[in-house]
């Protein structure tokens, strides 16, 4: 039987791996309605738990979570965000207990957990002034020297394996990076309803485009912690390259959409245009050398049919929310939003999200080496290595 590539880490890491784009991906849609409902400011106190509205049945905020869609969509993106970032701690602990050498691996589980400790702490530190004027509140300093520590750690071990070379050394270091950008994120959140007043609305652009770096990362891990389908075909560099080229196109063009949902002013309205004419353009190139190729479809499989889907949708919902913001013959921020108009917006905003995600997978399957099979069990003292090291030997023997 032709051996085939072992699994970088557990199917069920990887599963939970998917889980989290998933989940990531419906805490965009509901980010993207706040922004197109403006909710954003629907209420003032951060920072908040997660079971903030739902403290006791007489509370007010309670009353309000049931009535107000504003307010509603904002405390649901809040509790998303919540639940995002328990998934990707599991997600982040599963994957370094991976790691092969004992004593780092313990050195790198003990960085994560005083990592999450100090960044709760921080949190319970500004929650306790919450109701002070923003000029006011303090940053709990000592909180941040914890989480640093916990993050050093980690980098420590990481750094350590690139350099040894161990294997998945990498996808371990994306991994807490990506636990890391989770935690920005939310803080990102929290401080543009916290300074609003003091900075008014810049940082919710800086929210918005950060969120899809965060995704972009839990879509690497989501395909690089997926087993590798074939050996990469030397012909293939080129397209990788491209392909590598387009994720960056894509990367850019939603960056000029963030800008254009809020700052909508000429200059980054002809960005986002001619962005997305070039990012066409490339991925039709791609696409039809992808097609063209048996050794580049095997290894990217339905991703290319789901990324070419999604660009012919994406084409026709920026039509319609251009025409929906920019075609009443009026200022665009004073151009009512409507339910329809509304929901459009958000499915162009949550649809590009997904053509990034798409393209990104595309590149990253392209590049992405085989993993030789493993024919003796490795020298470490790891139960995880060592359960996938016999997945392999078992399916040799067959």
């Amino acid at each position: 039987m032709i051996d085939q590539p072992s699994r970088p880490v557990p199917r069920w890491l990887h599963l939970w791996a998917v889980a989290c784009v998933v989940a990531t991906l419906l805490l965009l849609a509901i980010g993207q309605l706040v922004t197109s409902f403006g909710a954003g400011m629907a209420d003032r106190v951060w920072p908040t738990e997660p079971w903030y509205v739902f403290r006791t049945a007489t509370d007010s905020e309670k009353e309000r979570f049931r009535v107000e869609f504003a307010y509603f969509i904002e405390h649901s993106h809040r509790m998303a965000g919540f639940t995002i970032g328990g998934l990707v701690i599991v997600l982040a602990a599963g994957i370094w207990w991976g790691e092969p050498r004992t004593r780092a691996r313990w050195v790198a589980l003990a960085g994560l957990f005083v990592l999450v400790v100090g960044y709760g702490e921080f949190h319970r530190g500004l929650m306790a002034q919450r109701d002070k004027p923003p000029a006011e509140v303090r940053l709990p300093i000592g909180s941040v020297g914890i989480a640093l520590t916990g993050l050093a750690a980690v980098l420590g071990v990481a750094g350590s394996g690139l350099v040894a070379r161990l294997r998945g050394s990498g996808l371990r270091l994306l991994s807490a990076l990506a636990l890391v950008a989770v935690m920005i994120q939310g803080l990102l959140g929290g401080f543009r309803v916290k300074l609003n007043e003091l900075v008014g609305t810049d940082l919710a652009a800086f929210h918005g485009v950060f969120a899809q770096v965060v995704f972009g990362l839990l879509v690497a891990l989501a395909v690089l912690t997926a087993r590798p389908v074939a050996d990469r075909d030397g012909k293939l560099r080129s397209l990788t390259w491209w392909s590598g080229v387009l994720a960056a196109l894509i990367f850019v063009q939603v960056i000029f959409g963030a800008m254009v949902r809020h700052y909508p002013v000429p200059l980054n309205q002809r960005l986002h245009f001619l962005t997305a004419f070039l990012a066409t353009a490339v991925a039709v190139w791609v696409l039809r050398s992808v097609f063209a190729d048996g050794s580049a479809r095997q290894r990217v499989g339905w991703v290319s049919w789901a990324f070419a889907e999604l660009i012919a949708i994406q084409l026709y919902l920026g039509v319609e929310a251009w025409m929906a913001k920019f075609g009443a013959y009026t200022l665009p921020e004073l151009v009512p939003v409507t339910p329809e108009s509304g929901a459009i917006r958000t499915a162009h905003a949550l649809v590009g999200s997904g053509v990034w995600a798409a393209a990104l997978a595309l590149a990253l399957r392209l590049w992405q080496p085989k993993i030789a099979p493993t024919h003796k069990l490795e020298p470490v003292d790891s139960k995880w290595a060592e359960a996938s090291s016999l997945e392999v030997v078992r399916t040799q023997q067959m």
